[in-house]
């Protein structure tokens, strides 16, 4: 098997640790049953443990009951645990290993005719051919004379059956089988109960993580106001490394001395010394351009840690692929049956992609093994998916759908729990005349949902209960673009035209900045191609700049001075999507191409 990308590694890692430590699992289940006092179901676990097929998933054990049944010559036993551990655990792989199932499956039938011949009970042989010959015969090329071996006289030194008579083929397939399956079980979707170890790891992780992060900043920038109050100013700047004191722009002193009580009274306010520097820019530092589509892309999007790319395009092909030269990631390619009009990546399972389709199913396609499920959240009044979006902090979606496909005045909104695969909230909202467009943003932990309609309307919802918990006017025409603020205290939006506001989401809703992206429109006048939407609007994840693309090409502006610091290269087509990540952008075209740009920060 082809190495795979790291995040998939760390998931097939985990799982691999989980399936080793099955027995370690039945012992917690037994234990708690027993505290539980559910002495029945104790029995019954312990009656199928004992006729467990998967052996606890110990390859070794699978692969001897395998041998053994062919060496055995029960034929008909062997068939049928081999048609369970294809629907088992074969199932859940690529199509592109069905060859390496098949040959495993040949080599185990021709042991069971080689077993025969050694056990002088060529009647076995003749059994078997009467009720599968003519199956193997269809398959033709080396299957041939195996169907007369029956009547070979000393088939162990006929050119074509030698080999298989030695002792050393029948370690090989041993070994060879064992491999196979050891490498089989991790790939499959295993229960969460299998991952707790990875799930603590990434929690330990994230603490460490936080604390260090805590520490920069108590150690660096923030200074205590009460510490602040009993010390003097020489103190202050022993204590940030002997910088003067920058004071915050907003707050300049009327003269250039101040007494002691007057800088604590400050800083009281501002809970923190701030300097006047400005934020850092973003330049393109390297830009690679990817033929991966024929037809002309309509979503692409990067996974939760940037190493991998999903792109779906006219031709209803969808591709999986790593936009790093070095990566031995593979490459996944389907050509799906059905038409994507939402998209979206697990932001904790890194893994996992959902697909809305144009019926109204929810796909799920698990990366590490190109299976794909489905689910039905079609409500028939409003098939028209608007927006989909992947929490950060759980495998919960939240949908939002039209009764017209360009009138969104009439919206349902819904959560679906993936891991669940159910829906724990729906509600109709009240309608927004005059609506033509919407879109949606979740904050970090996936409490509170923006929808920001093109009205100027904006309504923040509960996404426990979706109930609306607040409303902004922003009096806007043409939203098409929100996003919550790194601290969350306000709102960003962009409309059509380029214009970026963002509203206090604490003090009665105000306006606290307002500036225009220049998007290099002749006159002034923005076309019907170069009107911005959802898909081509996309913010850092420190919200100090944004990427946008009016038409063909990238914009990389600061958010705060809205200046133009960079821009990528032009397509040859109109650009229908953009996605950032970490430190690198990506924007698909009409005309097939995907540019992955990376980034520095001047």
């Amino acid at each position: 098997m082809q190495p795979i990308s790291p995040s998939a590694a760390d998931y097939i890692k985990s799982a691999k640790a989980g399936i080793e430590s099955v027995e370690y699992i039945d012992d917690l289940i037994r234990e708690y049953l027993l505290f539980r006092g559910f002495k029945d179901t104790l029995k019954a676990l312990e009656v199928d443990l004992q006729g467990d097929h998967d052996k606890g998933f110990n390859a070794e054990k699978i692969v001897d009951e395998l041998l053994g049944m062919a060496i055995g010559l029960d034929a008909d036993g062997l068939l049928e645990y081999w048609q369970y551990m294809s629907y088992r655990f074969f199932s859940h792989l690529s199509p592109k290993y069905h060859r390496t199932t098949r040959m495993f499956e040949k080599r185990l039938i021709r042991l069971f005719l080689v077993s025969a011949i050694n056990a002088d009970k060529r009647e076995k042989i003749r059994q078997f051919m009467d009720k599968h010959g003519k199956a193997l015969g269809q398959q033709g090329g080396d299957w041939i004379p195996w169907l007369g071996l029956e009547y070979v006289d000393e088939p162990s030194t006929r050119p074509e059956f030698e080999a298989h008579f030695s002792d050393d083929w029948l370690v090989s397939l041993r070994s060879a089988l064992t491999d196979f399956i050891q490498t089989v079980f991790p790939a499959m979707a295993v229960p969460r109960i299998m991952l707790f170890d990875k799930d603590r790891r990434e929690r330990e992780a994230l603490q460490n993580r936080l604390k260090i992060c805590e520490e920069q900043l108590n150690g660096e920038t923030k200074i205590k106001a009460l510490e602040l109050s009993c010390m003097s100013s020489s103190l202050v700047e022993d204590h940030i490394g002997g910088v003067a004191v920058a004071w915050s722009p907003n707050l300049k002193p009327a003269t250039a001395e101040l007494a002691a009580d007057s800088i604590a009274t400050i800083d009281q306010s501002l809970g923190v010394i701030q300097t006047n520097e400005p934020s850092s820019i973003l330049k393109v530092s390297q830009e690679d351009v990817f033929l991966e589509h024929n037809s002309g892309i309509n979503l692409a999007m990067f996974s939760a840690t940037g190493a991998l790319i999903a792109s779906y395009d006219d031709e209803s092909i969808l591709k999986i692929w790593s936009p790093d030269l070095a990566s031995t990631a593979p490459k996944l390619k389907n050509e799906l049956d059905f038409t994507v009009n939402a998209m979206a990546w697990d932001k904790k399972h890194t893994h996992l992609l959902y697909l809305y389709d144009e019926d109204g199913y929810l796909h799920t396609l698990n990366t590490n093994t190109n299976l794909m499920s489905r689910q039905l959240l079609l409500e028939r009044r409003h098939p028209w998916i608007q927006s989909m979006q992947a929490s950060s902090a759980s495998s919960t979606l939240l949908t939002v759908s039209s009764t017209k496909p360009e009138g969104t005045s009439d919206l349902s909104v819904l959560i679906w729990d993936a891991n669940a695969n159910k829906t724990i909230a729906s509600k109709r909202l009240a309608p927004v005349a005059e609506s033509h467009g919407v879109c949606a943003a979740l904050n970090h932990n996936g409490n509170l949902a923006a929808l920001a309609y093109n009205t100027g309307q904006v309504r923040l919802l509960d996404t426990r209960t979706l109930e609306t918990v607040a409303s902004i006017s922003t009096k806007q025409k043409g939203l098409c673009s929100a996003v919550f603020s790194l601290d969350e205290d306000s709102l960003m939006v962009v409309t059509e035209t380029g214009g970026l506001t963002q509203w206090s989401l604490r003090r009665d809703s105000q306006m606290t900045a307002e500036s225009s992206l220049s998007m290099g429109v002749d006159g002034g006048v923005v076309s019907a191609d170069s009107r911005l939407d959802y898909e081509r609007v996309a913010f850092t994840p420190d919200r100090e700049s944004i990427v946008i693309a009016p038409k063909d090409q990238c914009l990389v502006f600061n958010v705060d001075s809205a200046a133009l610091t960079d821009t990528m290269r032009r397509h040859k087509d109109l650009v229908s999507c953009v996605d950032f990540v970490a430190d690198r952008s990506l924007s698909a075209s009409e005309d097939g191409t995907i540019r992955v740009a990376r980034y520095r920060k001047v």
